[in-house]
């Protein structure tokens, strides 16, 4: 029997994982959603990040609005904005951890789910991962070997790793030069898939 699922995707850190560990941080999301939720009945994504102001980086704004307006159509997907705060000459991320945290308390004190996928490797998490467990829901940890926090992944339910096995159907190729791994422009599945094996040979040696 299906259960009812919502995700909560921590942006900033997946972002960086899909660089890290990937090469390719171009998701299809609508795929990478349904990937998560697997077999469940997927009842809503959640998808946490600050959001530039123009007056930040006008073109870090241009290039996030394109791509907050394309999360907006994928379906079953929501964006929930933090924002960003400039001290000094660094731009500073606030408001987001704190706020998908609570969102996964206080949805599931109202039962909206059944279980919660945590798509993140940050082990803050982890007290509102144990209310939410002190209710009788089930929680899953998603996360990158390399981001991984044992606290957050011993305090779930379960846990699955993100690797290209998993994610190799839900990368968009690119076809500019937004995509590049170790200088290399990624242009089709085919090159992102073989850009990624090299790497892990180099890391193998």
């Amino acid at each position: 029997m299906s259960k009812r699922a919502m995700i909560f995707i921590d942006g900033n850190n997946l972002y960086f994982g899909l660089k890290k560990n990937v090469g390719n941080y171009n998701l299809n999301y609508g795929k990478f959603i349904r990937a998560i939720a697997g077999k469940d009945e997927l009842v809503r994504a959640y998808f946490y990040t600050a959001v530039f102001r123009k007056e930040d980086d006008e073109l870090l704004f241009n290039g996030q609005q394109k791509f907050l307006s394309y999360l907006q159509e994928v379906p079953y997907m929501q964006v929930m904005p933090g924002r960003i705060e400039k001290r000094g000459d660094e731009l500073v991320e606030k408001g987001v951890d704190v706020r998908m945290a609570i969102d996964l308390v206080r949805f599931g004190a109202k039962k909206l789910y059944d279980v919660a996928y945590i798509v993140s490797g940050d082990g803050d998490y982890a007290p509102a991962v144990n209310a939410v467990k002190d209710m009788g829901l089930n929680v899953v940890n998603c996360f990158f070997a390399d981001e991984a926090s044992a606290h957050l992944r011993h305090a779930c339910d379960r846990f699955f790793r993100l690797d290209f096995d998993f994610l190799r159907d839900c990368l968009f190729a690119s076809a500019t030069t937004n995509f590049v791994r170790d200088g290399v422009e990624s242009r089709d599945p085919e090159d992102v898939e073989r850009e990624y094996w090299a790497g892990e040979s180099d890391d193998e040696r």
